[in-house]
């Protein structure tokens, strides 16, 4: 906040605590996760550089109202659809935040395509009324953004093995990269398998065998850990020259690739939990947030399991197997079981009613199950 006041900004900030964020005047947020994993991750002697990088994050820039004006700086990412939710909870959580809808579209299972309006120190996510503005369709906007980002810079990629490649950019648009097809072609060959596990890093693979994609996810893994800014855990092939999720068929990589979902799905879920408490909270809604929670088994492979519990009114995330638990006269709990999901959502699957609105899902429970009819009395 210092740096940015030196920096001239002169209007109320109000560091958030709860949220781990920075409130700039009644609708606009500085989230400080990615600043406080950089900071981290720097040197001592390279700290005041994060910290100046990041300055610049509240030094509000206005976007031109002609599109002819933007249109050089309009580009598209992809981020995690989680980042959309923590969107849409804002408003509920401030009354004073604005309600944004975002210029998007689906991309994957755990990714959306959006439109940013790109400047040197500053990226903003567009919004739908930022178009109407412009007098633009998404798809209009969509093609200039694409055709602006095979304009950036010209191919940078490592070459990490023989048929392993890393991106180099380092521009903020390394995972954006993954929309141009021929661009993958060009560096690793017609087979391509890609991952864009983190904003800053698009990993390419060149051929399709066990050691080739355990490579693959190898260097994603360690891009999650080292960068952050998660993107995608999935892995993509290009299809008539679009990207499109790819479904390893060997039994050790989709296994491992499974766990890295299950991994990245319960930060996802503990940052939901967290935001879905705090509306709770503030709305006077008493319903218990049920946590996603990962074990090994004996085969070392993760797995996920949530608690539904009897009399509790709870929203249960989608988990690999359910635990069941049970309440006597004196309040006590017992330990009724365990089950894999689609076994109970066979049997007790009209007691789930999924929420259209959550990602990840989770499904709201009121009524505890006949235990007898799945089989655990």
């Amino acid at each position: 906040m210092q740096a940015a006041r030196e920096r001239g900004v002169d209007g109320p900030m109000e560091f958030d605590a709860q949220n781990f964020r920075i409130v700039l005047g009644k609708n606009d947020v500085v989230n400080l996760h990615n600043f406080y994993h950089d900071y981290c991750q720097a040197p001592r002697a390279g700290r005041d550089e994060v910290v100046a990088k990041y300055s610049h994050l509240f030094v509000r820039s206005d976007i031109p109202d002609a599109f002819d004006a933007a249109r050089r700086n309009v580009l598209p990412v992809l981020r995690t659809r989680a980042f959309l939710q923590a969107a849409r909870f804002a408003p509920l959580l401030d009354a004073g935040v604005k309600e944004t809808r975002f210029a998007m579209a689906d991309f994957s299972d755990d990714t959306a395509l959006l439109l940013a309006y790109d400047t040197e120190h500053l990226t903003r996510v567009l919004g739908m009324e930022q178009l109407a503005t412009w007098g633009v369709s998404l798809e209009e906007a969509t093609a200039v953004a694409l055709d602006n980002l095979r304009d950036l810079a010209a191919e940078k990629f490592i070459q990490i093995s023989p048929t392993q490649f890393a991106s180099d950019w380092n521009d903020a648009y390394d995972s954006s990269r993954l929309l141009l097809a021929d661009l993958a072609h060009r560096v690793a060959g017609p087979r391509a398998v890609a991952m864009i596990p983190t904003r800053g890093r698009m990993l390419l693979s060149a051929a399709r065998g066990k050691a080739d994609l355990l490579a693959l996810l190898q260097n994603a893994k360690a891009a999650i850990d080292q960068e952050g800014r998660r993107v995608s855990t999935l892995m993509y092939e290009f299809v008539d020259g679009r990207p499109v999720p790819f479904r390893p068929e060997d039994e050790e990589v989709a296994c491992l690739l499974a766990d890295l979902q299950r991994i990245a799905l319960q930060e996802d879920y503990a940052e939901q939990k967290q935001l879905l408490e705090q509306v709770h909270e503030k709305q006077g809604v008493d319903v218990f947030v049920a946590t996603y929670m990962l074990y090994k088994g004996e085969d070392q492979g993760v797995f996920s399991v949530a608690t539904w519990t009897e009399d509790v009114d709870a929203l249960l995330p989608r988990a690999d197997k359910l635990a069941f638990v049970e309440m006597n006269d004196a309040g006590e709990t017992r330990s009724a079981g365990v089950l894999e999901w689609e076994r109970v959502e066979a049997a007790a699957g009209h007691l789930m009613q999924l929420d259209p609105e959550l990602y990840p899902p989770r499904y709201r429970v009121k009524q505890f199950p006949d235990l007898a009819s799945l089989g655990l009395q």
